[in-house]
């Protein structure tokens, strides 16, 4: 009991984060389960699967508060579902280490660059729909190995000039449709036994409803705050998130 109550709690705070920002639960949650020793395919599992609810809640508030920007979700969640499958699929084989280097490097260079957008005020402009392809294939990838859409894809997204609201709903409504897509490969590998069958995912049920719990009445919001939060300072708040996400993982290497 006490276990799904502490989860409820970074659930809710973690999604309060992400659905006003558009990253921060898949990071948060993933660094807790990590932090007790659950071994990383379990943990892409867990996160994906308690994010099917809560990206859901928070990509209907999104939809409700015209948080959302079709010309970008259609290029983004076609790539992502892609670069999920393959992140999913190579997670076991990859190199840790190195690929945690690129990623941090990564949210260091946009987390600057969105920083300086937001001090040069420049009018946002809606870029070719092939970098958003390639958003979102990044962000797939990244999240089918360890459940970190919002930090690639958000911030992505920003630096190519994408409004700040549509931004993150844009990213939120991607990232449901992605994490089923993960979600459904990995419980497949987990069948047929490409994880090993000391892996059991039983254990986590609580900790996944306890995220569930506290994430799902948090996102209701998300869509509400995204649209009322000033274009400066929300994309201040979203540099400042992506570079601290960086220096964390950094630290804790």
């Amino acid at each position: 009991m006490d276990n799904f109550i502490a989860f409820a709690v970074v659930g809710f705070l973690a999604q309060l984060v992400d659905g006003a920002l558009g990253m921060g639960f898949g990071v948060i949650s993933s660094a807790v389960l990590l932090a007790q020793g659950v071994p990383p395919p379990l943990v892409s599992a867990s996160v994906n699967a308690a994010k099917l609810p809560t990206s859901g809640t928070s990509a209907t508030s999104h939809w409700l508060h015209g948080n959302i920007d079709w010309r970008v979700v259609r290029p983004v969640v076609v790539m992502g579902a892609l670069g999920g499958c393959l992140g999913a699929l190579l997670l076991t084989s990859l190199k840790g280490a190195l690929l945690l280097w690129l990623t941090n490097l990564y949210l260091l260079a946009i987390g600057a660059l969105v920083l300086v957008r937001a001090w040069r005020g420049r009018a946002p402009a809606l870029v070719a729909a092939g970098r958003f392809r390639l958003i979102g294939f990044a962000g797939g990838a990244i999240e089918g190995i360890g459940g970190s859409w919002g930090p690639v894809v958000t911030t992505g997204l920003l630096g190519s000039g994408v409004p700040p609201r549509h931004a993150v709903g844009s990213s939120n409504l991607s990232e449901f449709v992605v994490s089923f897509v993960v979600f459904a490969v990995l419980t497949l590998g987990f069948h047929a036994g490409h994880w090993g069958a000391d892996m059991e995912w039983r254990s986590l049920i609580g900790s996944v409803a306890g995220l569930v719990a506290g994430g799902v009445p948090a996102a209701i919001f998300g869509g509400r705050l995204a649209a009322r939060v000033p274009h400066r300072p929300l994309t201040v708040a979203v540099g400042l998130l992506a570079i601290g996400i960086a220096a964390y993982r950094f630290a804790t290497m």
